[in-house]
């Protein structure tokens, strides 16, 4: 278990001013979308709920540090409830380890979220070709990085953006996509605003402790104030007192048991009515 100190904190404070000015990595290659799936096809964890289905899918982005027990209850409950769940490892597909997240992952200097959507382009077409999987009842869940992931996959589809890692657009259907549930994510710069358009058809919450001081809530609530304004189905959700990792209950220093408890049951209304 990574123990979230306060230096760890300052490193991962770090990433939203080093993400400022940084674009594409240094040195990130373009690659065909069938060579990038290839590289990843290990690091792709796909779980099924029992039954033939076909299984509404969702996709776990984990924040910088990876996945947590906060995302394996997430998973859990998911497969319970009947869904498909996949899991895209971006960072142990490049080699990184725990100590490599926090010093280029956190601090900005590695795998933006633009590049991790890259990953998801290039392996959802092959998930979304699947018999037991309806591609059509896809939600994404996305953390702090995988939030930043999220949101960029989501505009980056919508308006045919490549991404920095792909040599060409994969064949990705934005109306595939019918939710998106973001906690905390980045919305600074190097992130992407969705001025150029944002999928109308896709409910997005994005739940943000007011309390956090490693992304930016005034960020967040801004960018969805303004995409609700030009037509987006999307919302901001306010957590009093709340801070970043509320959710992680394995951190006694940031989890709030009853923002948490909260948002799941937000998030679990909204499903109900997915499901409808």
């Amino acid at each position: 278990m990574v123990i979230l100190r306060p230096t760890v904190l300052f490193r991962i404070f770090v990433w939203v001013l080093v993400a400022t000015h940084l674009g594409p990595s240094p040195g990130m290659a373009r690659e065909a979308p069938g060579v990038v799936a290839a590289k990843l096809q290990s690091f792709v964890e796909l779980q099924l709920p029992p039954g033939d289905g076909p299984h509404p899918l969702v996709v776990l982005n984990p924040g910088c540090l990876g996945w947590h027990p906060h995302h394996q209850q997430w998973r859990a409950k998911l497969i319970k409830k009947g869904f498909a769940v996949v899991l895209v490892d971006s960072f142990a597909a490049r080699g990184l380890t725990t100590r490599t997240q926090l010093e280029n992952v956190c601090s900005g200097a590695s795998i933006p979220g633009s590049q991790r959507a890259g990953d998801l382009m290039a392996v959802l077409p092959n998930i979304w070709s699947r018999p037991d999987i309806q591609p059509d009842k896809t939600v994404m869940m996305g953390w702090s990085h995988g939030g930043w992931t999220a949101m960029d996959f989501l505009i980056m589809a919508a308006n045919k953006i490549l991404p920095p890692n792909l040599s060409s657009m994969p064949p990705i259907n934005v109306n595939n996509i019918s939710a998106a549930f973001l906690f905390y994510p980045h919305c600074g710069f190097g992130s992407l605003s969705g001025e150029q358009g944002f999928p109308a058809s896709v409910v997005v919450r994005v739940y943000h402790g007011t309390a956090d001081r490693i992304t930016s809530p005034s960020a967040c609530r801004a960018r969805v104030d303004a995409l609700a304004s030009s037509g987006a189905n999307i919302r901001f959700f306010p957590q009093r007192d709340a801070g970043h990792w509320f959710d992680n209950f394995a951190e006694r220093q940031t989890y709030n048991r009853s923002v948490a408890a909260r948002v799941e049951s937000l998030i679990d209304q909204e499903l109900e009515r997915l499901e409808r």
